[in-house]
């Protein structure tokens, strides 16, 4: 039956005894460590945490491993999941019907994580001692039931905040920030393991800064956010934002996510901003040598030179950084549980491991997964849809490297190739760098494959026919550049419209989502937006174009029609 095994989200493994692994945890298999699988196991194991009943086949195989120097925490201290759970309903049935599940889970967790560091403390990490030592973790029945204490252990795994933040990208750290300057204290939550995480779309070590807009909106926004950056580069003490130029360039494909040559140079004369048209290919060659590949071609360009791009994961670590004490940051949690309006008209959050965070208002700014989190809210999804984009950097030679500028392709669209290339230079790429080598990234901006629903459906690794498509850009437009030595793959959340979402979905949640691959340069910016929201005052731009009811994002109800009952109040 291997095919039960094929679970999402789960890494088949073919034969479990001769894996590589520091922790093994044998679940619903009991007596599966056969002497046999107990003498060839392999040599990284440190411990072997029980999780159904005893795990050996025989003592001799329980020896065995403990010769090898295995620790055995035993099913009685780490799977006593049933016995506490029934403790707590022996002890306080109506707790134990109405609790939220994860605090249940959590104090289950909490207490076998915490008898198991004890037992193996009190053997001294000496797997023969393990047995011996069991009475000094294990409660005799003459004291009170361990159910007892589940109410204190929610009190002291409760805590209270001003504003609730739920996801830690821009979005989130931004509106920190914004806050903290108006004294208002925040807990900002992520479920990775840093803000920016490697799994969101505001990691990386880039995003492009430009005022380059087909639209002058966005614009004037840019020229707003930029005062706000360097505010952000005054509180923090980091230097984010460098200033390298911007160059758009191909042919004319008519407006796209990003805009267009020609649109973004209407706009640049408009505004009177300082820019250089160019109006062939040879121009553009001429220009920038490492760009050969335009001579002859009907290509045209527009250069801003005074765009650039920010450190992006450094950016958004700043802005919590300079938060300071007003920010509580806690990474690697979890929400689970959304109350937005408790018994005393709060918001409450349960984390996965069981905590309760209470605030006044919340933000929702979890991208990718803003609609999981609208759900657990018992609030509206919204239509989004989420895009895989990939990535890559490519090793150059230095002084080829010197040549190369920020740029912006456009190409007309051809069956999977959605024609929107970009390439950053050498000194936006500062993760990779390497003595004697440098690192340009090029990356898509069009979506492998379909536009998802939900993130159960993300594949990490993208495509392999999207990066040959990116290697044979490269070759064709900056072939001095070499081979490409990583590949990434991170979701963009978009409207079909690419304005933002920033707006209140509910009494006291604010929400932003939808960045649509344009969201990051603007980020102290949107931040002061959504902390306007929240305090009422009188936001830095017009909200009305990134409302959450406009009908390009609000969903309606079965059988309802645009301008009826829509789903968002």
């Amino acid at each position: 039956y291997a095919e039960a095994a094929q679970i999402d989200g789960c890494t088949y493994v073919e034969n479990w005894a001769e894996s590589k692994c520091d922790f093994l945890v044998p679940c619903a298999n009991s007596l599966a460590i056969t002497e046999e699988v107990a003498v060839n196991f392999h040599e990284d194991i440190k411990y072997c945490v029980g999780a159904t009943n005893s795990p050996f086949a025989s003592q001799e195989a329980r020896d065995i491993f403990d010769k090898r120097g295995v620790m055995h925490i035993p099913e009685s201290i780490s799977s006593a999941g049933a016995i506490l759970a029934d403790s707590v309903e022996w002890y306080d049935i109506d707790l134990y019907q109405n609790v939220e599940p994860s605090k249940m889970y959590g104090w289950i967790r909490d207490i076998s994580r915490q008898k198991a560091a004890a037992l193996a403390s009190h053997a001294d990490q000496v797997p023969e001692q393990v047995t011996p030592n069991l009475h000094n973790v294990v409660p005799t029945r003459d004291g009170s039931p361990v159910g007892k204490d589940f109410t204190s252990w929610i009190e002291e795994h409760s805590s209270s905040t001003e504003t609730l933040i739920i996801g830690g990208g821009l979005a989130g750290t931004a509106t920190a920030f914004s806050l903290s300057e108006k004294g208002i204290k925040t807990c900002l939550v992520e479920q990775g393991s840093s803000v920016a995480p490697s799994t969101a779309s505001s990691n990386g070590d880039s995003r492009m800064y430009r005022k380059m807009y087909s639209s002058e909106f966005f614009s004037k926004m840019q020229s707003k956010a930029l005062d706000r950056w360097a505010d952000v580069e005054k509180a923090s003490g980091e230097k984010l934002l460098q200033e390298n130029g911007l160059l758009f360039y191909g042919e004319d494909t008519g407006e796209t996510v990003e805009g267009s040559v020609l649109g973004a140079r209407e706009v640049m004369k408009s505004l009177n901003l300082p820019h250089t048209f160019y109006a062939t290919g040879d121009e553009i060659a001429d220009a920038y040598p490492a760009l050969q590949s335009c001579r002859g071609k009907p290509y045209m360009a527009v250069c801003e030179d005074t765009a650039g791009h920010i450190r992006a994961s450094k950016a958004c670590q700043a802005m919590t950084f300079a938060a300071g004490e007003k920010c509580d940051v806690r990474t690697g949690t979890k929400i689970v549980s959304l109350d937005i309006k408790d018994q005393n008209g709060k918001v409450t959050a349960v984390t996965e491991n069981g905590e309760t965070i209470t605030a006044d208002n919340a933000v929702i700014s979890g991208g990718a997964w803003t609609n999981s989190i609208l759900e657990s809210a018992g609030l509206p999804k919204l239509n989004l849809k989420i895009w895989q984009v990939q990535w890559a950097h490519y090793e150059v030679d230095p002084e080829v490297a010197a040549s190369i500028p920020q740029a912006f392709h456009f190409r007309k669209e051809n069956d999977i190739d959605g024609g929107l290339y970009y390439v950053f230079p050498a000194s936006a790429s500062e993760s990779v760098q390497a003595d004697g080598k440098s690192f340009v990234k090029v990356g898509v901006d069009f979506p492998t494959g379909d536009a998802l629903n939900e993130m159960v459906e993300f594949d990490y690794s993208g495509s392999e026919d999207v990066f040959k498509l990116m290697d044979g850009w490269v070759q064709e437009h900056i072939p001095s550049v070499g081979k490409r030595i990583d590949s990434y793959c991170h979701p963009y959340t978009m409207t079909e419209d690419s304005y933002f979402v920033m707006d209140m979905v509910s009494d006291n949640v604010a929400l932003f989502s939808g960045g649509s691959g344009r969201a990051f340069k603007f980020g102290p910016l949107i931040g002061d937006c959504m902390s306007s929201l929240l305090t009422g005052t009188s936001p830095p731009v017009d909200l009305s174009p990134f409302s959450a009811n406009r009908d390009s994002v609000r969903l309606f109800l079965e059988g309802s029609r645009p301008g009826e009952t829509a789903v968002v109040a």
